[in-house]
């Protein structure tokens, strides 16, 4: 049996025609089966790291998280001092400064502008 409605959406008439499967009684899923699911037995793929960094340690000056590095301010036999601003990262649309840990000569530089990093991986080595 077959029952007219008129509905009106966002101030549009439409005519709708609904047809009664049911003679009166209620069922919001008739035959409704769930489809089976599957087991997942794959380990998930490794993430790759863009670079290969060395391990932080010593005096390296590692990012405090991950993102893209957007600037670095020194160059390697520069000289800086605790607290200066060697380098800045960027996360969602968020810019940060990493500063250096302690005093003394950048002997190495392991990342370049653009580069993809991941929290805890050094940027750059001050001896």
């Amino acid at each position: 049996m077959s029952r007219n409605f008129k509905i009106t959406v966002n101030g549009t008439e439409y005519d709708v025609a609904v047809e009664e499967l049911t003679d009166g009684a209620t069922q919001i899923m008739p035959r409704y089966t769930p489809a089976p699911v599957a087991a997942v037995s794959a380990a998930p793929a490794a993430i790759a790291v863009p670079k290969a960094a060395p391990a932080a340690g010593g005096g390296a000056q590692v990012a405090q998280m991950g993102g893209v590095v957007t600037q670095i301010l020194v160059k390697a036999g520069q000289s800086v001092n605790e607290g200066d601003k060697i380098a800045e990262l960027e996360a969602m649309k968020m810019k940060v400064p990493v500063t250096a840990t302690c005093s003394g000569t950048v002997s190495a530089i392991h990342v370049a502008v653009g580069d993809a990093v991941e929290g805890g991986q050094a940027l750059l080595t001050i001896a």
